[in-house]
């Protein structure tokens, strides 16, 4: 598994990193963890994740988002 600490970055800096990060980790088709900061707003990081029909979970309170690789 990869991890990934987005809370240095701010949008949209925080989602092009997220983007990168989520490409690599796609490539070796490993999950991968983001650690956000808590209470900043990650709508369009979810938004992504659904439109793509990534599996994730999303856990606020903590922080952390769990994103699995694509099955193709």
């Amino acid at each position: 598994m990869v991890e990934r600490d987005l809370k240095e970055f701010k949008c949209p800096q925080q989602f092009v990193q997220f983007k990168l990060a989520l490409r690599s980790a796609q490539s070796s088709k490993q999950c991968i963890t983001f650690s956000l900061n808590r209470g900043e707003s990650a709508n369009d990081i979810e938004r992504f994740l659904q439109k793509n029909a990534y599996s994730y979970n999303f856990d606020k309170q903590r922080g952390l988002l769990l994103v699995e690789p694509l099955h193709v």
